[in-house]
């Protein structure tokens, strides 16, 4: 009876979270990704009913009656039928809002056959990992046996997953892919003829970065990068770095921007190719790579190497440019965007620090975890939001939602892209069981009215909205490209282009 009790309950609360899933957050979904956000949600109300169940059940004993099941299902179809249809309303008019085509009515229903294998594969599983524990119990050193089963199911996933060996395999398996690019010839690209940085040693994405930005500017840039497998360690990394730089001539440009990469060691192209416009080329640009992993499972396995890699470059390439004479050395500017923001302001404890360093940083779609964001967001004045945060007392940072932000007479040196609608920027933990302040205070542009905190299903929400991050048109989600030459004008302390 223990066990019926417990399903029905399991159900209830799947049922209800599967429906308020079905609410809108901030990015688009297509039937697949609601079906795993419905999905993760299901097994997270399953789970939630199956526990308050049992700790009802220790406290009084409770009958079932034999209806409780046709009831529920009486209940339960037409109300996940009304709520699955409302959700593809919902996502009607955040696809419009945004400017993308919403899920067709045909397909979108396809999502509760999704939701329901992952509740049948989560229970199934969890069934099972019961029956093999209560076997145990009928050997000799049962207790022991069963502690080393829960001990191996719980901890296995995750040593695998933080094991060096497997992913430093697999990561340079990736970095090695063919990208049927070649080597550049030009002295001041890495992985050229004379480069300390060779060719083969620079990674697909390396690879692709040294061979684009070639432009019709008066001055071709400087591109050096350096690879994961170029040296050992990141300090030596960031040494052969500063020997690029110095071969290639960097310290003699008008402006030296050190970009740190995302997880794999991308580059987001549309802003560096700003950076060179403003300059008509007279630029140069470095990048050193710290990992060939995507960016949350490069947080999750290697959280300190961005880091880091970050200080090592900037410090390396800090004591270069400090001893050249005032009048002569280059602009020194920082851009960092998605983990790579993370990173850039990892040296820094306040931005009168980091701009105590460079004469300007750029920093797009910063994680929430980011201290030094954290710290200045929580700073900002009553009158301002999360999402538009404003710093009366320090008009060097400016924080900036879009287009309409990056205008005015004053040139903040540190600028912070984030959008209303990009998941990196307000996906945390906390959303498990604490309302953010961006959903406490009036919403952010392109954010529907009907957007809602709710326990346990907006953590899932605006996990499956990181998934579709960068699948919507410029001015949303984590793309900021478009931002980009308006917040280097500013940065740099021009009013136009040119």
């Amino acid at each position: 009876m223990a066990g019926i009790r417990r399903n029905v309950t399991g159900s209830m609360m799947a049922t209800v979270l599967v429906c308020l899933s079905l609410t809108p957050s901030l990015l688009p979904r297509t039937w697949i990704t609601q079906g795993i956000v419905s999905g993760l949600c299901a097994v997270t109300g399953y789970a939630l009913g199956c526990l308050l169940s049992r700790l009802a059940g220790l406290v009084v004993e409770v009958r079932v009656p034999r209806w409780a099941w046709p009831s529920f299902i009486a209940v339960a179809v037409p109300t996940t039928a009304f709520f699955t249809y409302r959700g593809w309303c919902w996502q009607q008019e955040i696809s419009g809002l945004i400017g993308v085509p919403g899920p067709s009515p045909v397909t979108w229903p396809a999502l509760l056959p999704v939701t329901a294998a992952i509740l049948a594969g989560a229970v199934g599983a969890g069934r099972l990992l019961r029956r093999v524990v209560t076997s145990l119990q009928h050997r000799e050193h049962r207790h022991r046996a069963a502690a080393a089963v829960v001990a191996f199911c719980t901890l296995a996933p995750a040593g695998a997953v933080g094991a060096p060996g497997p992913l430093d395999t697999l990561s340079q398996a990736l970095d090695r892919r063919v990208t049927g690019a070649v080597a550049p010839v030009e002295a001041t690209r890495s992985g050229s003829p004379t480069s300390f940085a060779p060719w083969d040693t620079l990674g697909r994405e390396g690879r692709s970065f040294v061979t684009s930005g070639r432009s019709p500017h008066a001055t071709q840039p400087i591109r050096v990068y350096v690879g994961l497998r170029t040296a050992p360690t990141a300090r030596d990394r960031a040494r052969v770095a500063v020997a690029e730089l110095q071969r290639t001539g960097a310290f003699r440009r008008k402006a030296l921007c050190l970009v740190i990469p995302t997880g794999t060691g991308w580059i987001d192209e549309p802003t560096v190719q700003a950076l060179e416009a403003e300059y008509d080329g007279d630029t140069a640009v470095v990048v050193v790579q710290y990992g060939a992993l995507p960016s949350w499972l490069s947080l999750l396995t290697e959280p300190d190497q961005a880091e880091e890699s970050a200080h090592d470059l900037l410090d390396e390439v800090h004591q270069v440019w400090s001893r050249l004479p005032a009048g002569t050395r280059p602009k020194l500017l920082l851009y960092g965007h998605s983990q790579g923001a993370l990173a850039a302001q990892s040296p820094f404890d306040s931005a009168g620090g980091l701009l105590g360093e460079v004469d300007g940083a750029l920093i797009s779609g910063p994680p929430n975890a980011s201290p030094l964001w954290n710290g200045l967001v929580g700073a900002r004045s009553r009158t301002s939001t999360e999402v538009a945060p404003d710093l009366p007392g320090q008009p060097g940072v400016r924080f900036a939602t879009g287009p309409a932000d990056l205008t005015g007479p004053s040139h903040p040196r540190l600028v912070f892209l984030q959008h209303s609608t990009d998941p990196v920027v307000w996906w945390s933990t906390d959303l498990i069981l604490r309302r953010p302040d961006w959903l406490r205070e009036r919403r952010g542009a392109a954010v529907l009215p009907a957007v809602r905190w709710i326990p346990l299903v907006t953590f899932w929400q605006v996990s499956g909205d990181l998934l579709k991050a960068l699948d919507v048109p410029a001015g949303y989600g984590h793309g900021y490209g478009d931002e980009a030459p308006a917040a280097w004008r500013l940065i740099i302390g021009r009013t136009s282009a040119g």
